[in-house]
């Protein structure tokens, strides 16, 4: 190995470089004066430094050397009278190299163009090809529309700044695969445009099937409970009419009937007994008959289909102020037209739980209903003074899950908003509902 320094413009010279400071001013010296227009440096470890002349400080230049022979730094930049920065350490980016290689993201570099200047093994084998096949192939053949269109974008973007995104394309096996890639610009040193991009892709195939099928699990769920609240009011429906119309009328016979028996008292032996019986009798049936007409009322309301949503409020606030004792304050606005029959079934339902959860866990002996269009949309409030929802799961009031989830799953079946609040001084259900286009236009 040459222990000197000679002028090698096409070949640059190879000295020693140990502990001795004369070898390094030599080298230094020889540098500033431009006997020679590169060294080769190779240290004890065989590390070879590129230094490229000339050296602009000789207090910076002992410094560097020095941290080289340290080992404190894996690279040396170089500033040349024409503003050029070189990185000057050949040999330090074996270890990088293999740090790399065993990332579990896909790492390249690629041109302005989309070509693969490098690339590690594992983001070859997310492209699916051979690692010796990557160096030079185009990204774009990888990338079907509009996906190309996608890449383009983000090269273009990465060129200034670290651009983000999603990449789709279809594999070998035919398996939409999705990336999530990174692209960062990588400066060329002594030269104003960047060409040259660095790229990180992390596979997230995996990640987004899973979550494509949680999605979908959760819109059949969400089908499954809608079509179960259609089921449970065609069934109220039946019910209802079951009642009213068989019930009903049994109840209305019987009553008949006792009247025919009425009539035959007089001629009995013990007309005052049978008399009171008849008449305990006849009470009880019309009690009957007026309980099997209100929870026919209550399972589907016939004022609902017939005078409307307002009406329909009406009618269950007032029965319900008279059997709970609660007083219920109405505002409906005065102009609210006809909605779709599903839209106010719904509507009368969030009511009808609402007030059933005042009445069994508030203890607010006040409710008050609100009804108006505002903005294009029907909102509804439903507010009590009671003492709000509590948090212990030991409060029987946390057991209104099943309540609530309906309520929420009938207002988003209308794209509506569903929001409570609860505290101490009492709970506001405000329940937001889209309104059609047809009925937003009267």
């Amino acid at each position: 190995m040459s222990d000197t320094v000679s002028s090698m413009a096409a070949s640059p010279s190879k000295i020693s470089l140990k502990h001795d400071v004369s070898e390094v001013e030599d080298i230094l010296q020889a540098i500033r004066t431009g006997v020679v227009d590169a060294v080769v440096i190779e240290t004890v470890s065989g590390d070879r430094v590129y230094a490229l002349q000339p050296f602009e400080k000789s207090e910076e230049n002992h410094d560097i050397i020095e941290a080289i022979k340290d080992g404190r730094i894996d690279a040396l930049v170089v500033q040349t009278a024409a503003g050029n920065r070189v990185l000057t350490l050949q040999g330090s980016d074996e270890p990088y190299r293999v740090l790399v290689e065993t990332m579990q993201e896909g790492a390249a570099t690629i041109d302005a163009e989309g070509a693969i200047l490098y690339s590690n093994s594992r983001f070859a084998k997310i492209l699916g090809l051979p690692a010796e096949e990557s160096v030079g192939a185009s990204l774009y053949a990888k990338f079907a529309p509009p996906e190309g269109e996608k890449l383009r974008d983000l090269i273009r973007e990465g060129l200034h700044t670290t651009a983000k995104g999603e990449l789709r394309f279809k594999d070998a096996q035919g398996r939409n695969r999705v990336l999530h890639v990174t692209l960062s610009p990588l400066p060329n040193h002594g030269q104003s445009d960047i060409n040259t991009l660095c790229l990180i892709a992390t596979d997230v195939t995996e990640l987004f099937e899973a979550t494509e099928s949680l999605r979908q699990k959760e819109e059949a769920l969400r089908h499954l409970s809608t079509r179960l609240l259609q089921s449970q009011d065609e069934e109220r429906m039946r019910i209802s009419r079951e009642l009213h119309d068989s019930a009903g009328q049994y109840i209305a016979a019987a009553l008949m009937r006792l009247g025919a028996i009425e009539e035959l008292i007089p001629g009995s032996a013990r007309p005052n007994e049978l008399r009171r019986l008849l008449v305990d009798a006849q009470q009880a049936l019309s009690d009957c008959s007026r309980e099997v007409r209100t929870l026919s009322y209550l399972l589907h309301p016939p004022t609902l289909d017939v005078a409307g949503l307002p009406s329909a409020i009406q009618w269950y606030s007032d029965g319900f102020a008279e059997r709970s004792g609660i007083s219920v304050e109405l505002e409906v606005e005065p102009a609210l037209r006809r909605l779709p029959q599903e839209l106010e079934m719904a509507i009368y339902r969030v009511v009808q739980e609402s007030l059933t959860n005042i009445h069994r866990h508030s203890g607010s002996k006040w409710a008050r209903i609100r009804l108006v269009r505002d903005s294009g949309e029907i909102v509804l409030e439903v507010t009590d003074r009671g003492k709000g929802i509590g948090l212990s799961p030991d409060d029987p009031r946390m057991h209104l899950g099943v309540g609530i989830s309906g309520m929420r799953e009938r207002v988003r079946q209308f794209g509506g908003n569903l929001v409570i609040e609860s505290g101490p001084q009492g709970t506001r259900v405000r329940a937001a509902f889209p309104l059609p286009q047809a009925t937003s236009a009267l």
